[in-house]
């Protein structure tokens, strides 16, 4: 069977174009700081791009994902950014939130994670004449200590005694 010269240089340039217009990365911000911050321009097609971090203790975690419709260059449609914590064969994944050019600034509060490793993943198409930009914080918050069960207690019944104290003066 011989195949026409035409139609192998046609599926090669199709070949080449949908390698060109798909774009992945992977960053490692190895043990995730108070705040880490990736901001990223990509070519016209679809992305997913992910980053790599690792919690030493239980921490809050609060995210934001950016793109602006400022112009129609850099426009960014289907945007998710995803969390994933590392689980051996199959990940486990903590949850996700939606973004794109038209929604601007858009955060999401992942709550109290536990020590290990952790990955996002952001996902979309770059559809603006120059492609699509975005920028993804991520943001540890302290975790609020929670009183031990004596402690609350030992406030209950104070306030409860100032209570009385008060009653009692107005009398």
């Amino acid at each position: 069977m011989h195949t026409h010269p035409a139609l192998l240089a046609a599926t090669a340039a199709l070949a080449s174009t949908l390698a060109f217009n798909a774009q992945a990365a992977t960053t490692d911000w190895g043990t995730h700081g108070p705040l880490e911050v990736a901001s990223v321009l990509m070519p016209m097609g679809s992305f997913s791009d992910t980053y790599l971090f690792s919690l030493t203790a239980a921490e809050t975690l609060f995210s934001t994902a950016v793109s602006n419709n400022l112009t129609s260059a850099l426009n960014i449609t289907g945007g998710q950014v995803s969390l994933f914590k590392e689980e051996g064969a199959v990940d486990a994944a903590v949850g996700s939130f939606a973004f794109n050019d038209v929604t601007g600034s858009i955060s999401h509060a992942f709550g109290i994670l536990t020590l290990g490793n952790y990955y996002y993943e952001v996902t979309g198409a770059g559809v603006g004449s120059l492609g699509g930009f975005y920028t993804l914080s991520s943001t540890l918050l302290p975790v609020s200590p929670v009183p031990e069960a004596d402690s609350l207690a030992m406030m209950l019944a104070g306030l409860g005694v100032i209570g009385f104290l008060g009653r009692r003066r107005i009398r």
